[in-house]
């Protein structure tokens, strides 16, 4: 009679709660290696980029966050168009490659959008080209991205993308803000609704919210007394704080602003400042993410200006930040 109670028993004792997600891990060059992926990091993910004109074409591969999407976008720089594509699943190396296997683009026309980039700097000087996008469901979009918080304190990145997309968050806005870093999104959906003058934090009204903002850890760009207040702006009207790990070694980071409610999930954050073990929280009220505050729940001063010319290179990595992935070349 006891055999049977045993055998249960040793199932649920012997047998772990759960098994890390393995997935290929590799980048444009050199052999692909088995990666098992860090908690919170269900997904496997390719990121393919291509290069219309040069006809050049890269593709990533790893982990991804649980709640990231299968995303497009596609953009005018110069002569060229480059065009990402990014897709995620959910069982072990189901994003291997697959020898024979060519992969295809769209070649569809569908809605016509707006399309420049700070990398030549067409966006911020108004030489505005057109671009046909190549899937029914993308839309005319508008990225914007800025930090100026980086390895070297002079160091500055700004970068506005105009052209087609399918990103979380559309239709939007949607975005982040505080003292070092801008990330915003708009999507729209009729011909050439995206054209106009590009979208800077300082021209957004403010909304009434002032929200603690700090990028770094608790010792060193995070502490208390390197943590103040800023003046929300436009549609983030959200106090947000988020912790994860970062870089080598998994250091500590933390980051707290404005915001809006669709990047109280964890994926934006997770995706933009590429951090691991991720946790989010946001708040309504003024000061309500303050550093010695223990906010559990969630709820649905400006850079400085002046953009930069950007290499191909820098371009890709700095639009990738919003939607998904580091992208190559590092």
């Amino acid at each position: 009679m006891g055999r049977p109670v045993l055998l249960p028993l040793c199932v649920l004792i012997c047998t772990p709660a759960s098994w890390a997600l393995l997935c290929s891990w590799c980048k444009s060059s050199g052999p692909c290696q088995v990666e098992e992926c860090a908690p919170g990091q269900d997904l496997c993910r390719t990121t393919v980029m291509h290069v219309w004109g040069d006809e050049l074409e890269v593709v990533e591969r790893g982990c991804a966050h649980a709640e990231k999407t299968n995303r497009t976008m596609s953009y005018r720089l110069g002569p060229q168009i480059i065009s990402l594509t990014e897709t995620v699943c959910r069982s072990n190396l189901c994003n291997r490659p697959r020898p024979g296997q060519a992969r295809t683009f769209a070649m569809g026309r569908y809605l016509e959008c707006i399309s420049c980039t700070s990398s030549d700097l067409s966006c911020e000087r108004g030489r505005e080209q057109s671009l046909q996008c190549r899937l029914p469901r993308e839309q005319c979009i508008e990225v914007v991205t800025h930090n100026s918080l980086e390895d070297t304190e002079s160091s500055t990145d700004e970068h506005h993308t105009r052209g087609c997309g399918f990103l979380p968050g559309c239709p939007g806005p949607t975005g982040f803000h505080n003292n070092h870093s801008f990330h915003y999104l708009r999507c729209c959906n009729s011909t050439k609704c995206n054209r106009g003058p590009v979208i800077e934090l300082q021209n957004l009204p403010p909304n009434g919210v002032q929200c603690y903002s700090c990028e770094g850890n608790g010792t060193h760009g995070c502490s208390s007394s390197e943590s103040s207040l800023v003046s929300c702006r436009g549609p983030m009207d959200q106090c947000l704080q988020a912790t994860g790990t970062k870089g080598p070694g998994n250091a500590n980071f933390t980051l707290r602003g404005c915001s809006t409610a669709s990047w109280c999930q964890d994926s934006h954050m997770a995706d933009t400042f590429s951090l691991t073990h991720l946790s989010v929280s946001c708040c309504k009220g003024t000061g309500c993410n303050h550093p010695a505050s223990d906010v559990h729940y969630r709820s649905g001063g400006a850079p400085r200006p002046g953009p930069v010319p950007l290499s191909l290179a820098s371009t890709l990595l700095v639009t990738i930040r919003l939607w998904g992935g580091v992208l190559l070349w590092t």
